[in-house]
């Protein structure tokens, strides 16, 4: 019979904070059924993610009205690193990416903190039994 243990080197409090750290912040919440507690995390950074890509399309956008513009004109010349450095100002230098990636950074270091701690409690609690 074999009474196999898991290994106390990878346990469940690793296994949570490396998702957390390596996929998305709550992700090693989620691992562990932690949802509401996930979602703490993980709404902030979906918001932070979702404005900055509303400003990236509303920028596409723009830009592709100035594209169809000169093609009108006969102008078929696309200035590529124009289109670069909008998009680019787009995303880096938008006031949402000010104060976001502040969010982003503390839901993420946060995220990992708190699956660590909540897969340590539940490894505490599978040690004793």
């Amino acid at each position: 019979m074999n009474n196999a243990k898991p290994s106390p080197s990878f346990n469940q409090a690793k296994r949570a904070a490396i998702l957390s750290a390596t996929i998305f912040p709550g992700a090693g919440l989620f691992f562990l059924r932690h949802y509401v507690r996930g979602c703490i995390f993980a709404v902030p950074a979906i918001v932070v993610i979702i404005m900055l890509f509303k400003n990236l399309f509303d920028v596409a956008i723009k830009l592709n009205k100035e594209l169809a513009a000169q093609a009108e004109l006969g102008n078929y010349a696309i200035d590529f690193a124009y289109l670069w450095s909008s998009l680019h100002g787009s995303l880096f230098s938008s006031p949402y990416w000010e104060q976001g990636k502040w969010i982003l950074l503390a839901s993420w270091l946060l995220s990992i903190v708190s699956s660590y701690f909540a897969g340590k409690r539940i490894d505490l609690a599978t040690a004793t039994h």
